[in-house]
């Protein structure tokens, strides 16, 4: 039996998601730095602009990695292990071809790249080889998103997690070694090679030591998968692309509209909450792969209840970070970069509720993707997207800076309201009551929100000191009332009992 199965593979996901988070936001207080004082201003933004390009092919993986997440954990819930194993090789072979032609153009352009980002004429050799090497460890990153997607799908998630969390590291320190002895700019790319191989050295052993009964087994890549997912790739890529563009492009509005000053502030009274944001995201990564096996296993009747408790602990988690980053937040931009780059209460509590809103409509997006509805629920995260920038631009004009996230918030209400009654209407009918269905429930995380507000307001100590003794306090008066509003049904403060039920009997 494996009982524990769901339930461990969504946590070793939240954990190494975290874990992930942390290293990406060491880099802003160690590389970034580091990288100013070795490199310069000057050839250190030239890098940070073309590495906007070097994310984008990372994201250029069609939604791929998602879907093969999907497949694979309805075929192993339906018993097919045969189904499965031709979903691997027909999604990874596609990943590999994708990577390989997008190095290919990536080797291309770089000397466009160099040019387009103002690299000083003596720097631009070997800024395009940087980019060049750049560009192939971003392919290689996309290959190993297809086997984090498969860990998912089958529920085996430490090892290749591990992988993730210990080639961040890697990269972290080889670039930090390498810009004090004097490597220039190379420091960056290697460093972004070296968690590149890593982490795919660890997804290799993954899929090498995969069990048969996950399907892991050596298949021919199959032209029906393959035409299915072609099929599919234009709405998951404008998926990703809208996800990416809800979540990235105010700062850029902020520039255009009201001057680089005013985006400089704007993005420095986020920052905090942009690191929360992301960590909060892995709640969709961690329960994805799960979701989709229960809504097609034997207990899929327990979908729809099952459903309203990951909404309500995620809702939980976002109120709870959301009240201790507006409790602080003030404090911690005027200390980190001077009072002036503090844009206000009121636009803190703006991106929190915008956190945490959004998330919520994201993660419900997610989950109806996970039931089957790939193609329809990546256009409706797009049209949501398209539909928040709107939104931002009006609350722009209307209102002023202020006007961005709240715009934002009244559009993730309604799309989180739409994938919400989608998601009741497709998931199966059950008999079992949601446990997190009671008003006291849904109030309580407010309640803290609130509190958070209130603390903010009072105009704590601008010090470390200050800063650390009122997280404390807002976190544990917080978590303690949350942690008494816990459905009984979900653990002890975890995840969902329904994350250690069997798999595929």
């Amino acid at each position: 039996m494996i009982r524990e199965r769901r339930r461990h593979a969504a946590l070793a996901t939240l954990t190494g998601t975290g874990l992930t988070v942390c290293i990406t936001v060491a880099q802003a207080f160690l590389l970034v730095p580091l990288c100013l004082s070795h490199l310069g201003a000057a050839l250190y933004g030239a890098w940070r602009g073309a590495f906007e390009l070097l994310v984008w092919v990372q994201l250029l993986d069609c939604g791929i990695p998602n879907l093969l997440t999907q497949r694979v954990a309805a075929a192993l819930a339906r018993g097919d292990q045969a189904d499965a194993a031709r979903w691997t090789s027909t999604a990874m072979t596609t990943l590999v071809v994708i990577a390989c032609l997008l190095a290919f153009a990536g080797a291309l352009i770089a000397p466009f790249v160099g040019r387009w980002v103002d690299v000083p004429h003596d720097q631009a050799a070997t800024f395009m080889r940087c980019f060049q090497v750049g560009v192939l460890a971003s392919a290689v990153l996309l290959v190993f998103n297809g086997l984090l997607g498969l860990s998912r799908g089958v529920q085996l998630t430490a090892l290749v997690n591990v992988s993730q969390v210990a080639g961040g590291l890697a990269g972290l320190l080889v670039s930090i070694v390498l810009l004090i002895k004097g490597w220039g700019l190379w420091a960056l790319p290697i460093g972004l090679l070296v968690r590149a191989l890593s982490s795919l050295a660890g997804g290799i052993v993954f899929l090498w030591r995969l069990p048969r009964d996950r399907g892991g087994r050596i298949v021919r890549p199959s032209r029906a998968l393959a035409g299915e997912i072609m099929s599919l790739a234009p709405s998951m890529a404008s998926g990703s692309v809208g996800y990416l563009l809800a979540n990235n492009s105010e700062i850029f509005l902020v520039a255009t509209i009201f001057g680089p000053v005013t985006a400089t502030m704007y993005a420095l009274t986020r920052s905090a909450i942009d690191g929360l944001r992301n960590l909060l995201d892995s709640f969709a990564w961690a329960v994805y792969g799960g979701f989709s096996h229960l809504v097609t296993a034997v207990d899929r009747h327990r979908a729809r209840a099952v459903l309203h408790e990951v909404l309500w602990l995620r809702f939980a988690a976002g109120c709870l970070c959301g009240a201790i980053a507006i409790a602080v937040n003030r404090a911690f931009v005027t200390l980190l970069f001077g009072a002036d780059h503090f844009g206000g209460v009121w636009l803190t509590v703006g991106f929190a509720l915008q956190m945490v809103v959004g998330g919520q409509a994201f993660l419900a997006n997610f989950l109806y993707r996970a039931a089957g509805h790939v193609g329809e629920g990546s256009l409706w995260l797009a049209a949501e997207a398209v539909a928040r920038v709107a939104a931002m631009l009006a609350g722009f004009f209307l209102i002023g800076i202020l006007g961005a996230p709240w715009a934002a918030v009244v559009v993730s209400t309604a799309a989180l309201l739409v994938m919400t009654r989608l998601l009741n209407r497709t998931l199966p009918p059950s008999d079992v009551r949601a446990a997190a269905g009671h008003w006291t429930n849904q109030v309580a995380p407010l309640v803290v929100l609130a509190f958070g507000v209130a603390v903010a307001l009072t105009g704590p100590s601008h010090s470390w000191i200050g800063i650390v003794a009122t997280g404390t306090v807002v976190a544990l008066l917080g978590g303690g009332l949350l942690w008494v509003m816990v459905p009984a049904s979900s653990g002890i403060g975890a995840l969902p009992r329904w994350l250690s039920s069997p798999m595929g009997r």
